[in-house]
């Protein structure tokens, strides 16, 4: 093991290497630009997928493929054969954050588009983190024996949007829309039925009942003003990314006890990260004020049951489902974001082909 001496100055140096500067006298994070930070952390993280563009061309779009009015997705479940990671690890190239792998349970889907079979984009969703103030007090206001019983039934999507050149025609609204597909819910219900829940050892009913996320960078331009995804309010700005993220994450496992990293259970996710972070930083003489990054990101959720309050406060074991169905979904998309804009898509892809 390496003395904690050098372990803190390279986590220190980590830290500045990506733009996090640690004031030690005042015990706290310095950071002038959260986005450039960020690009940097999603650089070392995301880029590998890159490599596999040659590979993955032929589920590619070129603007020429589009005709915008006849975008149409379909779902595809990503599997663990060869050619989806890799057509998964080019798409999470383009994020512009470090994208994780999610935690505990995890579904995700390739988008597709009909008329073309080429890549709209990416959806994953996966457990939710234990602790979230803004989801358990502003959100869904139940307690902590509520939550510890029907936390089962709500997923985050912890990846979701388009990639070019779909991006450029509001692709990644249709996205976020794909999520309320009946397909979702029941793709939830057949994985999940004979799970026997971690947290209380019941086989729980999984109806996907409440999805939530996070915008990268405060509100999202992808949620404003989408049917049935609400903004709540703003997370406290405290984050493990720009520690996890940067390189030094190898360093924390040096002075944790192997034993520590076992005790990860399904649904602690990032609470799970920041516990052992915490540990670790408090080992090296370091305040967990390093945690508090500032980053305030917009939480938002979508709701799939018209009583999803009362179920998830567990007043009733009865859902009411709503009504969405696939073709609703995409005659929305097309009539309220589409339809009114069309020309400037157009521009949009001429742009990104090099011809406008």
């Amino acid at each position: 093991m390496e003395e904690k001496q050098d372990l803190k100055y390279k986590i220190i140096q980590n830290l500045k290497n990506y733009g996090v500067i640690w004031d030690e006298e005042q015990q706290q994070v310095i950071v002038e630009d959260f986005r450039e930070v960020q690009w940097k952390l999603a650089k070392q993280t995301n880029s590998k997928g890159q490599e596999y563009k040659s590979k993955v061309k032929k589920y590619l779009a070129q603007p020429s493929d589009i005709d915008i009015s006849k975008i149409n997705p379909y779902l595809v479940t990503v599997e663990s054969r060869d050619e989806h990671q890799r057509l998964w690890a080019y798409a999470i190239s383009h994020w512009s954050i470090p994208v994780t792998t999610g935690y505990g349970r995890r579904i995700r889907y390739f988008v597709f588009d009909h008329q073309n079979d080429k890549l709209i984009g990416i959806v994953g969703i996966c457990d939710p983190v234990i602790g979230l103030g803004v989801r358990d007090d502003e959100s869904i206001g139940w307690t902590k024996e509520q939550k510890m019983q029907r936390l089962y039934n709500c997923m985050t999507a912890y990846i979701l949007g388009a990639i070019p050149p779909y991006n450029r025609v509001l692709g990644s609204k249709l996205v976020a829309l794909t999520l309320m597909f009946p397909k979702v819910r029941e793709d939830f219900y057949q994985k999940y039925k004979d799970s026997i829940s971690i947290i209380t050892g019941e086989n729980k009913k999984p109806y996907l009942i409440y999805i939530d996320t996070l915008g990268a960078f405060g509100k999202s331009a992808i949620y404003n003003r989408l049917f049935n995804w609400e903004f709540v309010n703003y997370t406290k700005g405290q984050s493990h990314l720009h520690i996890t993220a940067n390189g030094s994450w190898e360093l924390i496992r040096q002075i944790i006890p192997e034993s520590t990293f076992r005790t990860y259970k399904f649904g602690q996710g990032p609470n799970w990260k920041m516990r052992i972070l915490r540990i670790a930083l408090c080992e090296l003489g370091l305040s967990e004020e390093m945690l508090s990054i500032g980053w305030q990101r917009a939480y938002y959720r979508c709701t799939l049951a018209e009583n999803w309050q009362e179920y998830l406060s567990g007043d009733t074991n009865q859902v009411i489902w709503k009504n969405f169905t696939q073709s609703d979904l995409l005659s929305y998309w097309h009539e309220r974001w589409v339809t009114p804009r069309l020309d400037a898509l157009q521009s949009n892809l001429k742009l990104h082909s090099g011809q406008g």
